[in-house]
């Protein structure tokens, strides 16, 4: 089975046959959780890892967008059936209808504040951004400012986040002055959430022999690692992972792809 860790957030999701099915929001355990941007129904909808093919700049899938999606296409029918069977009744089931509208309505606000408090990253029993994380606020959208929301969050782990700026340069794993920024933010994250553990996954471009990218993949996360500890992370909560050549998320064959496959992820694997 594909491992939930080659899935990256807002990755298109392909079925057998080529046709969309959606984007990745994140992955939930052995779950692959879809935005509900697109959705006919408003609604998230989850799909199985034993569905994936494979993945490479897409994730596919082994079945049609039809049979992965199957079980919400017939609710959505079997919803629209009884509403047809209600409606040819008299008027005391038009007070029915209104009183399940309402309902539904309820339900769907309820919803609605639900997904706007996972996104802000609080709960009635959770601090808010700023509160939680010490020094200056984090950057809205950053890689410091999306951790932040996830831990503060309810969803599922693992969650891979890839950092905004550590790209190293080709055939090093000496990480640049403009890449620190982002280690700075996150250790004051990970210092609000004491009991998060993790892995740091290096990657490289496919130039050169395989066997010396994958040294040097764990040569780059050991170095995001050390700088974290040196900004007061224990090292022993983050574990060092090279990930080669493999699972580019870029062209190999262009010198902006290259760079983009030189990246590194911060994966959560607990809270």
């Amino acid at each position: 089975m594909i491992k939930a860790s080659e899935i990256r957030n807002g990755m298109d999701v392909m079925d057998s046959d080529g046709a969309s099915v959606g984007q990745v929001d994140s992955v939930n355990g052995n779950r692959i959780k879809l935005t509900r941007l697109g959705s006919a129904d408003g609604e998230h909808h989850y799909i199985d890892l034993a569905d994936v093919a494979r993945v490479d700049d897409h994730v596919h899938l082994s079945r049609t967008r039809a049979a992965v999606l199957g079980t919400a296409a017939a609710t959505t029918a079997g919803t629209a059936g009884t509403t047809g069977a209600l409606m040819g009744g008299g008027k005391a089931l038009w007070w029915i209808l209104g009183a399940l509208a309402v309902l539904a309505l309820l339900f769907a606000l309820s919803q609605c504040d639900r997904d706007r408090t996972q996104v802000s990253g609080t709960d009635a029993d959770d601090d808010v951004t700023g509160q939680r994380v010490a020094g200056a606020p984090l950057r809205d959208g950053s890689l410091a400012y999306n951790v932040d929301q996830f831990l503060a969050g309810k969803d599922g782990t693992p969650r891979t986040f890839t950092f905004d700026n550590i790209n190293f340069d080709s055939g090093t794993a000496t990480l640049r002055e403009e890449e620190r920024g982002d280690l700075d933010d996150l250790a004051r994250v990970l210092a609000a959430y004491p009991g998060t553990r993790g892995e740091v996954v290096g990657y490289t471009d496919a130039k050169g022999p395989a066997a010396a990218n994958q040294a040097l993949g764990q040569d780059r996360a050991k170095a995001v690692v050390a700088a974290l500890a040196a900004r007061g992370v224990d090292a022993k909560r983050l574990e060092a992972r090279s990930g080669g050549e493999s699972n580019p998320a870029a062209t190999n064959a262009s010198d902006n792809g290259r760079f983009e496959n030189r990246r590194t992820e911060l994966i959560i694997l607990d809270r």
